[in-house]
Order: structure tokens, then C-alpha cells, then sequence
């Protein structure tokens, strides 16, 4: 099944159903994909998404990634809730949305290191920048 995480359903419905599931997305906001890859995430030097903050962090700016996460992972828990009892009443036990998120074969990012800071990816992560984009004229000779 290929699935877009931030709505959880075609994930839920791949688990239920015993087959593979490829993830396609940019990025989501709480980090569950890269909770659910077991990817390493250090907040002391990877940089988050929608911080601002370059790859040469400051103390204050080191918090500020610490912090940051931790409301948006108080925000998305109410946001995907409805999915994780959606998901423990299909499979008739307690679920969470990490361990259906875990079980994608293959996760597609949107995203390249050329527009985002670089972090560690597991083996089933594949960066597809631009595949999405369509064919622009090239640029003039000046």
C-alpha cells in the first residue's frame, strides 16, 4: 500500500491486512516517522523542522530543539488519537501509532539535504527530492 502517514489509514489498513506499506511524504511534524524507523534522532545536533535553526547550534537554540518537539508531540497526540483507536479497535488490541508506522518496507521522502539540514536515515529510507516537481526551462547563460 502506498500511503501518505499523515493520515494514518492506509497504514492501519496495510497492518490489518498483512501487507507491505511504502510511506510517501515531506516530513511529519511529531516525528513519528522516525520514531516508527527506529532512527536515531539526536536533539543536541540535528536541527528540527520548522526551527529555523542551522546545523551550528547554540546552547539556547540546542533547547529550543529539545523543547520544540516536545509540544508538538502534545499537539499530534491529539491530532492522530482518533487514528490509535481507530487502529486498536480494527486489530482487536492496544496499538500505537509507532509500532504501525514500524512496520513500513520502504519510506519516500519529498525532501533532499540540499533544502533540508542533514540527519541519520535508516536503510528503507529513500530521499526522492523533486520527484514530485514538474520540468522548468534551464536557467539562461548570463
Amino acid at each position: 500500500v502506498l500511503t501518505d502517514p499523515i493520515y494514518p489509514c492506509g497504514a492501519v489498513l496495510a497492518k490489518y491486512l498483512s501487507i507491505p506499506t511504502v510511506s510517501f511524504l515531506r516530513f511529519l511534524p511529531c516525528d513519528l516517522d522516525v520514531e516508527g524507523a527506529a532512527c536515531p534522532n539526536p536533539f543536541s545536533y540535528v536541527p528540527k523542522l520548522l526551527t529555523r535553526n542551522s546545523d551550528h547550534l547554540t546552547f539556547f537554540q540546542r533547547v529550543k530543539n529539545l523543547l520544540y518537539p516536545l509540544t508538538l508531540k502534545y499537539l499530534c497526540h491529539f491530532s492522530f488519537t482518533p487514528y490509535a483507536h481507530m487502529a486498536s479497535e480494527l486489530l482487536q488490541r492496544e496499538v500505537l501509532l509507532g509500532e504501525i508506522f514500524g512496520s513500513a518496507s520502504a519510506w519516500l521522502y519529498r525532501g533532499d539535504f540540499v533544502m533540508d539540514n542533514p540527519w541519520q536515515i535508516m536503510p528503507n529510507m529513500v530521499f526522492i527530492g523533486g520527484f514530485n516537481c514538474g520540468n522548468r526551462k534551464p536557467l539562461s547563460q548570463v
